[in-house]
């Protein structure tokens, strides 16, 4: 399929963000455990019980959008994200398992490949309630240049925990990277479906169907969608939302549509302003 034709060096910065956004978030594949976290524990968490997701818009291409309320009198409301479902609820690991997964880590982080597949691989039979070291066991088969065993292990991972949001990341990274891009697609419309505020899912969407699958259309409203969900804080994303806008002609916003106001009532003119003679009075 051919190709979207952009300027090289945007697309360079565009590859470059998604590799890394993909990656960054598989860093925290259960919460305490990023490199910039100082908990001791390691959690595995699930969706909250009896959460509701908010009616959201649908693309075309299938993936929920965030989309700004208004009141009736056509203020805005302050968007309030939903929760990331994979964060909503902790459940504790033994010390066990952390110490465990520490030390795994820590040969994946030496490059160690084979002992820490060794290691997380065993940290699947002693705790095969986590879905985490599944992540991990398809990181390393990624590095490895196993792409049938990267898929398998993130698919479990997902088996284990269905709303292991990094899991759904890192299937939906590895099937890009092999030219699986409907694949690659589905599973980042797995992510939106599941939590439709994710940031790195929309953008990562947004450039497959920019750059990959010669989309424009469908990627403007997923690089929208990060753009309004992180507040603008990326200018390079502002300025690749401003040149999709150019190539669709699409200037109507998908996340943000203000109601219309009805006209107001003209109010009634009094009697003597229509000119109306007033009635005759018995008084005086």
């Amino acid at each position: 399929m051919a190709m979207v034709s952009v300027n090289p060096i945007r697309t360079a910065g565009m590859v470059a963000i998604l590799l890394v956004s993909g990656c960054a978030s598989l860093s925290n594949f259960a919460p305490g455990l990023g490199a910039s976290s100082g908990r001791a524990e390691l959690t595995e968490v699930g969706a909250p019980s009896g959460a509701t997701a908010a009616p959201a818009p649908i693309t075309e291409g299938g993936a929920p959008l965030p989309r700004q309320d208004y009141t009736r009198a056509g203020e805005k409301i302050a968007y309030q994200p939903q929760p990331n479902p994979y964060s909503g609820v902790q459940t504790p690991v033994p010390a066990e398992a952390t110490a465990a997964f520490r030390a795994a880590q820590a040969l994946l982080d030496a490059e160690q490949y084979r002992d820490a597949r060794i290691a997380f691989r065993q940290m699947t039979r002693d705790y095969p309630t986590l879905s985490g070291p599944w992540v991990k066991l398809g990181e390393i088969a990624d590095k490895r240049e196993y792409p049938e065993k990267a898929e398998e292990a993130y698919r479990k991972a997902i088996e284990v925990n269905p709303d292991n949001i990094n899991a759904y990341l890192a299937l939906a990274l590895h099937l890009r990277r092999k030219g699986s891009f409907a694949a690659a697609e589905q599973a980042y419309i797995d992510v939106l479906t599941l939590w439709k505020d994710c940031p790195p899912a929309h953008l990562n969407l947004a450039i497959l169907y920019d750059l990959y699958l010669n989309r424009p259309e469908l990627a403007q409203p997923h690089y929208e969608a990060y753009d309004f969900l992180t507040g603008g804080d990326n200018p390079e994303v502002e300025n690749w939302l401003v040149e999709v806008r150019r190539r669709t002609g699409i200037e109507t916003s998908f996340i943000d549509q203000p109601p219309e106001l009805p006209e107001p009532t003209p109010a009634t003119p009094v009697a003597a302003e229509q000119g109306v003679a007033p009635e005759p009075s018995d008084k005086g």
